[in-house]
């Protein structure tokens, strides 16, 4: 509020000025042989002179923000032009023209001299445009930088809804066969169900949390995995190795939660694994803080591969603006490479 009024103030001293200047312009031009001979006498009149200047001036710039609301120039920029130009003469002719008019009456139907009412009107007119110009720029930014940062609001919540809705797609893919699992186990193996239940368990919490999380770190991640992996192994035995090898530098940066479990569960999907065509699966690093995970190609000819699952990493990674997101055949292995984000 307190800035408002400062700023009102200096607009009307530079309105005043302004005034006084065409005022003097006004002056120059007339001849030394007219004086100054009316019914108002002079300060009346300037009074009366810069307070309509002044007034035409906070009433256009009333009209600018009224036009701001209801006619938007992101909206209608062309109506706006014509619109607000109408304003200004209309508004100009009232404050200023109908004053002059008012003042050729009180002096008999006279004016000291007639070309002045003309060369302020005109000068309003151009103040105007200049000042009204200014404020139109202003407002424009202002209602483009809005704009902007609308649109990136908008653009940030879209992409956080969609991250959510990548996370959700690979949610569930595991449970049901694990289900099955278990039951077998219980009526042949007490003792494994038992350990089959505790990591299931301790599975499904983790996905459960990690909705909750864009990122987690690279730790709690493998931590999960030897955990998913364990359930695989109960199922399918010594069809399928594991093997983890990373820096400890590393274990502490960050990936998209449920980010391996996504491959290894395609490495299982889509590959042969029993005795005599064991499923080997390795995670290692790198020397640029990248995981590499890769698995040898025994494909099962049955299973179409989609790439579902490795194209919403590669969408995750995209969301959270990371590249370096790369997978493909190798000789003869499949190998993912997983950059690491930076706690």
């Amino acid at each position: 509020m307190k800035k408002s009024i400062i700023n009102r103030i200096i607009r009307i001293i530079l309105v005043t000025l302004y005034a006084l200047l065409v005022m003097k312009l006004v002056d120059l031009g007339i001849p030394e042989t007219i004086k100054y001979i009316s019914e108002v006498p002079v300060h009346i009149f300037l009074f009366y002179y810069l307070l309509f200047f002044n007034l035409n001036v906070e009433g256009n710039l009333f009209f600018d923000r009224y036009l701001n609301k209801k006619m938007p120039w992101f909206d209608v920029p062309k109506k706006r032009v014509f619109v607000q130009l109408s304003v200004i003469l209309l508004w100009t002719f009232i404050s200023i023209g109908l004053p002059f008019l008012a003042w050729y009456f009180i002096n008999g139907q006279s004016l000291i001299y007639p070309q002045a009412p003309v060369v302020i009107f005109i000068g309003s007119i151009i103040f105007l445009l200049v000042f009204i110009g200014v404020s139109i720029a202003i407002n424009f930014f202002k209602q483009w930088n809005t704009s902007l940062l609308n649109a990136e609001y908008f653009k940030q919540e879209k992409l956080k809804a969609d991250y959510r809705v990548l996370q959700n797609q690979v949610n569930p893919h595991f449970l049901f066969n694990s289900l099955n699992v278990l039951i077998s186990e219980i009526k042949y193996n007490p003792k494994t169900a038992q350990d089959f239940t505790r990591k299931l368990s301790k599975v499904y919490r983790y996905v459960l949390q990690s909705k909750h999380h864009d990122l987690i770190s690279l730790k709690k991640e493998l931590e999960f995995i030897d955990s998913f992996i364990f359930l695989h192994k109960v199922r399918i035995g010594d069809a399928l190795e594991y093997v983890v090898n990373i820096s400890d530098e590393i274990v502490h940066k960050q990936i998209p939660p449920l980010t391996l479990q996504i491959l290894i569960e395609n490495a299982i999907k889509h590959n042969i694994a029993n005795e005599e065509n064991v499923l080997k699966i390795s995670i290692e690093s790198d020397a640029n803080n990248t995981l590499i995970v890769s698995n040898n190609l025994q494909i099962i000819d049955t299973v179409d591969s989609t790439y579902t699952g490795l194209s919403n990493l590669s969408k995750r990674f995209e969301l959270l603006k990371k590249d370096g997101f790369t997978y493909g055949k190798q000789e003869e292995k499949f190998v993912v490479s997983i950059p690491l984000i930076s706690a």
